[in-house]
């Protein structure tokens, strides 16, 4: 469940990072552009994710931002196979509340290379789920809804790009590769089963994550990471296959 709420989270702050790189002929008026050639390059990224941030609750269509305060993904799937692992989990109608309040603690960017840390004070998450499977030996099995609060998540993300040209001469930036490290402060869940005859064991499962919360998170940040990386590469080249390069970086 925490590997979606933290892929949810760096989906809407990767939004806000790619989105003000984009022109003003691709954004709203209110946004500033950040010019390559501006000595304070990322003080202006900065800049217009504060002013982006009001109108995030709402979303952006122009810069392809969902509205996020929820947050809503209507239908989210997660398969593992592992020794400590083992899970078929289907969620539906995720709402997530809070992302809009991430807090950017370290921020380098230059045309190839991007590293930024998040830190996301408080988030509420809702979501309908179905899972069957085992963590450790604790079986994981019903259907119902979830309810969890977190707390100081935190995201640290590199990476680096590259240009590509198309056939007419065009350039376009390419995410080359992503690393993600995730950790969360603190987390409480409660899984509210409709199936009685699991009520038990989602009863077990749920007072066992809330005990072991540094070994749960131990587990599936390996998966966290890879999915939110996988997950950040295929959002990113998205947005930069739309928008050449001399429009996404001025001069």
């Amino acid at each position: 469940m925490q590997c979606f709420i933290i892929n949810t989270v760096i989906f809407v702050n990767l939004c806000c990072f790619l989105g003000v790189f984009v022109s003003s002929k691709k954004i709203p008026d209110y946004v500033p552009v950040c010019k390559k050639s501006n000595p304070q390059f990322e003080k202006c990224i900065l800049d217009a994710i504060e002013v982006v941030r009001p109108h995030l609750s709402k979303g952006i269509a122009k810069m392809k931002i969902p509205p996020s305060e929820p947050l809503v993904i209507p239908m989210l799937e997660v398969v593992r196979d592992l020794e400590s692992l083992r899970v078929n989990a289907k969620l539906k109608d995720l709402k997530v509340y809070g992302v809009t309040s991430f807090v950017v603690k370290k921020l380098k960017v230059d045309l190839a290379k991007l590293a930024v840390y998040l830190m996301i004070p408080n988030m509420y998450v809702t979501a309908e789920y179905d899972v069957d499977g085992r963590l450790l030996v604790v079986p994981l099995r019903g259907k119902g809804l979830f309810k969890g609060n977190f707390t100081n998540s935190e995201a640290d993300i590199k990476g680096t790009a590259k240009t590509i040209t198309n056939k007419k001469g065009t350039e376009f930036l390419q995410i080359k590769d992503i690393k993600a490290k995730i950790r969360v402060g603190d987390s409480a869940i409660k899984f509210n089963n409709q199936d009685r005859e699991n009520a038990a064991i989602t009863e077990t499962a749920a007072n066992f994550i809330n005990q072991n919360k540094k070994e749960v998170l131990r587990i599936i940040s390996p998966i966290v990471e890879e999915i939110s990386e996988a997950f950040i590469v295929q959002f990113g080249n998205a947005i930069f296959r739309a928008v050449p390069m001399a429009e996404m970086l001025p001069e």
